[in-house]
């Protein structure tokens, strides 16, 4: 039990705008909310602290449904290829992770969430040997997560007949054959551990995306969903080359997922650029969430995902920052920026999105991508209090009226002050309160450093072998 927290006079942000209003925060919920003089008098008479919030908005916090945790300490290494070379890069970066390397980059991560006012994150892991470390590392974190970690057992490469020289081959590995005993134990114990836990971690089936997992793959992937009642989530036709394999299925991946009942089950796909409108209805049909990674698509050079013609078909959107090392900062302002801005070349005036419906991507529909739809992402009686108070009166928020589509157009981390997480406060007067983020940040220089020496012999290898990979990549889309 955590004595009740009165947040008063704040700017609550709404589905729409906002007002001025108190909100009472009880046992990690949000126990009331008043907007009237004599209402919100009568709420600080329940509250052990009271705290002002004149001159800031409050809001539910950003939900970042997808990411990679590893990545916070691969800033800098190679971004500036598509993601069929880059994935090289980053495949040859991880395989030197250990459990020290792994935790640090979490909670590395997870201060610059806090700081950017980000509450939540969905953490797709290709470190299955490393589970319980990342767990642990999450639980540390004080954010809300769900951890879904990899099940694939086939290469992009293969399926594209890109034979990987044999000298790159032996230092970037591949998928293992399909141990399906061996993962669903692992994946059971997640499970258990996180059940365990404080609540605020899940584990959700993490397929790497369904061209990578042969048929077995799959049939694991709908055991394992039923058996643990959890979520998935998966990449999804990403890039043009994911797109020219769609033909290996009558009708395309999309329609063979739902003959073999993989749209079942709260399932998240992430990015989902080159969906044909055909299969964003059957998504839609489904009840299936797609995560909308804007800046991640932009650095890998993926492509624009049509946003316009997703929600014209009633498909529910998230928004995620993915890797560190591709989409850049894990700053949610910005990507709901993108979000907003990249329609305006590919629609006529009259469709672009209002602050109001990005807002609710990142808030709404990031809590249905963690499988906590109705239960996250609004400020209302009976919500979980993960909570954000944002300065509108600082030198880059100041408006005429501090609107939703001012805190949208102008804020960003830099004018979070304080954020909770469950009734907790993870951050307050400029300090992350969840863990001792200076010692966070003194590892994670020395960690980075040790990954860049575990993997510089191998990268003039890697470099020698790109050109011949990528004209066969261009062969195969031509």
């Amino acid at each position: 039990m955590t004595q009740p927290i009165l947040i008063d006079n704040a700017l609550i942000c709404t589905d729409r705008t906002t007002s001025p209003g108190s909100v009472l925060v009880r046992d990690g919920a949000i126990a009331a909310v008043a907007w009237f003089a004599e209402d919100r008098a009568a709420l600080r008479q329940h509250a052990a602290e009271i705290v002002p919030a004149a001159g800031r908005w409050l809001m539910p916090g950003l939900i970042d449904a997808h990411s990679h945790g590893y990545s916070a300490l691969l800033r800098g290494t190679e971004n500036s290829l598509p993601l069929e070379t880059w994935a090289l890069y980053t495949t040859l970066y991880g395989r030197a992770y250990d459990g020290e390397a792994l935790h640090t980059a979490i909670l590395l991560g997870a201060a610059e969430r806090i700081r950017g006012g980000i509450t939540g994150t969905l953490d797709h892991s290709p470190m299955m040997h490393l589970g319980s470390v990342a767990i642990a590392a999450h639980e540390q974190s004080g954010l809300r997560v769900a951890y879904a970690p990899f099940l694939h057992d086939m290469s992009d490469y293969d399926l594209l007949g890109i034979r990987l020289p044999p000298a790159l081959a032996a230092i970037i590995g591949g998928p293992p054959p399909l141990a399906a005993d061996s993962y669903s134990r692992s994946f059971a114990a997640f499970v258990q551990a996180a059940r365990a836990g404080s609540g605020r971690v899940q584990v959700q089936l993490g397929p790497n995306a369904p061209q990578r997992c042969s048929l077995a793959a799959w049939a694991l992937w709908r055991t394992l969903r039923d058996r643990h009642d959890v979520a998935v989530h998966t990449h999804l036709l990403e890039t043009r080359e994911q797109e020219s394999l769609n033909r290996r299925w009558p009708g395309g991946l999309v329609a063979e997922m739902a003959r073999a009942g993989m749209l079942e089950g709260r399932l998240t796909c992430a990015h989902g650029i080159w969906l044909t409108d055909a299969e964003r209805t059957v998504l839609a049909i489904h009840d299936v969430t797609v995560s909308h990674n804007p800046a991640s698509n932009l650095m890998l050079g993926s492509g624009v995902m049509p946003l316009r013609s997703c929600t014209a078909c009633g498909l529910r959107l998230a928004l995620g920052t993915d890797s560190a090392n591709t989409g850049g900062r894990h700053d949610l302002f910005g990507v709901m920026r993108l979000a907003m801005m990249l329609p305006r070349v590919q629609s006529p005036v009259r469709e672009w999105p209002r602050a109001a419906e990005i807002f609710a991507l990142a808030t709404q529909g990031g809590a249905a991508a963690l499988g906590l739809r109705d239960r996250v992402g609004r400020i209302a009686k009976g919500q979980l209090a993960d909570l954000v108070l944002v300065r509108a009166e600082d030198p880059g928020t100041i408006a005429g009226e501090p609107s939703l589509d001012s805190l949208v157009q102008h804020a960003g981390p830099e004018n979070v002050d304080a954020v909770m997480v469950g009734g907790n406060w993870v951050f307050r007067d400029g300090r992350i309160l969840a863990f001792d983020e200076d010692a966070v940040r003194q590892d994670a220089a020395r960690i980075a450093r040790q990954l860049q020496a575990r993997v510089a012999r191998k990268l003039p290898i890697l470099a020698s072998a790109l050109p011949e990979i990528a004209a066969r990549l261009d062969r195969v889309c031509a």
